[in-house]
């Protein structure tokens, strides 16, 4: 094989990877009106008071709901348009906004009633899901991935 075939297998081969790549967020922006999946418990009433209503792990406040599971938030979600994520996105905005901000899922999901969009953070630990329904967002939620 001549070096010229070779660097033109190397090339191709490099250019398929990279088109088939997915988004990689950033942790710190995995995150609901500053509330992070892996903040303490202690924090979250620090910073948000005392839920309106608690059952078990799941607390609700006025605009989010989380789980709260040995004394850290495992996930936060909000059907509100009051709370953005740190890059400003939030619920009622047109879905176009993700891939602009977030670049292309790495999971997307058809499910009855809509589209659930997830983006990974750049270790893998956390994911952001956006639930899409007529091409509006709807929901948002931020985990720690198991």
């Amino acid at each position: 094989m001549s070096f010229k075939n070779l660097a033109a297998i190397i090339c191709g081969a490099m250019i398929l990877s990279s088109s088939i790549c997915f988004a990689a967020v950033d942790g710190g922006k995995i995150a609901l009106g500053g509330i992070m999946p892996g903040m303490s418990e202690t924090d979250l009433i620090n910073a948000f008071g005392q839920p309106t209503y608690k059952d078990g792990d799941d607390w609700t406040y006025k605009n989010f709901q989380v789980e709260v599971e040995r004394g850290r938030v495992e996930k936060v979600s909000t059907r509100m348009d009051s709370i953005t994520t740190p890059d400003g996105v939030r619920v009622g905005q047109a879905a176009d906004i993700l891939n602009s901000t977030f670049g292309r899922a790495d999971k997307v999901d058809n499910d009855s009633g809509g589209v659930e969009y997830e983006y990974y953070s750049t270790d893998g630990t956390k994911k952001i899901e956006f639930k899409v329904v007529n091409g509006v967002i709807a929901k948002i939620s931020c985990d720690l991935r198991d």
